[in-house]
């Protein structure tokens, strides 16, 4: 795997854990949002990976995009450069939503504009107990460009979103799980223990039916009923004749735990 300036790759029981470390607070920049891109992508094509966590190494999880970087575009009035910018945010999100293996993101500190759009690419969000986190783009009178809109919407409805961007108001650990942004609020000390714990079940389960009822998933999000329940017909279809189906029948009947290959 190629080598990151501003985040790093550890890989340890099918697990990935994928740290952003751009200091201070892990603006995003166009470095940063390549290699994110290049993390995500590596990583959906890694076969011994089967679940990717995602955090950070600061106090910050992601404090939003580089304003300095920003102002500087807007008095430019260089629109290209910011639509540029905002592609590859937009992809590195929508690789990582696509990715056909669980994704968990651990939000160890504020998680504002940029960094709640991150998060809710991911499958799955753990939230420490003292962060936040927020779409204020309204305040720079701007909106969330990232694939944020999309997202939360289909999260948390129509309504609910609407106020949330129009107001831009940070929102603490508990609000957040009141209006479903994320699954579990944990002490700053056990919060990596818990996301873990979930990534060490997803990794557990056969990698092949993982990405069948991932892709399953998006489809029933993005498709009409009757082309959703023929993806779900074509998946199954396919799992069936998996070495991986064969083994979890096999263990079922034998009264043991499946060892699943991915095949």
């Amino acid at each position: 795997m190629s080598a990151f300036q501003l985040l790093t790759i550890n890989i340890k029981d099918h697990i990935a854990c994928v740290t952003m470390d751009r200091p201070p607070v892990n603006a995003l920049n166009n470095e940063l949002a390549k290699e994110l891109t290049a993390a995500f992508l590596a990583l959906k094509n890694d076969p011994e990976v089967r679940a990717v966590v995602i955090t950070s190494a600061r106090k910050v999880f992601v404090a939003g995009a580089d304003i300095a970087m920003m102002k500087g575009i807007t008095e430019t009035k260089d629109l290209g450069e910011m639509l540029d910018f905002d592609r590859r945010l937009q992809f590195a999100n929508s690789t990582l939503e696509d990715m056909t293996k669980p994704t968990i993101a651990v939000i160890n500190g504020h998680a504002m504009g940029g960094g709640t759009e991150l998060a809710l690419a991911c499958d799955f969000r753990f939230i420490a107990e003292t962060a936040t986190m927020g779409l204020p783009e309204i305040k720079l009178g701007l909106l969330p460009g990232a694939g944020g809109i999309q997202r939360i919407v289909r999260l948390i409805g129509r309504t609910k979103s609407l106020r949330l961007m129009l107001q831009g108001n940070a929102l603490s650990a508990q609000e957040a799980l009141s209006l479903g942004l994320v699954e579990e609020i944990c002490r700053a000390e056990n919060l990596m223990d818990r996301a873990m714990e979930l990534a060490r079940d997803l990794a557990r389960q056969a990698p092949v039916a993982v990405a069948e009822i991932k892709r399953c998933v998006n489809a029933a999000q993005e498709m009409e009923r009757d082309s959703s329940l023929l993806c779900d017909v074509r998946g199954l279809g396919e799992l069936f004749v998996t070495q991986d189906a064969s083994e979890g029948l096999r263990a079922f009947l034998d009264k043991r735990s499946p060892k699943f290959k991915g095949l």
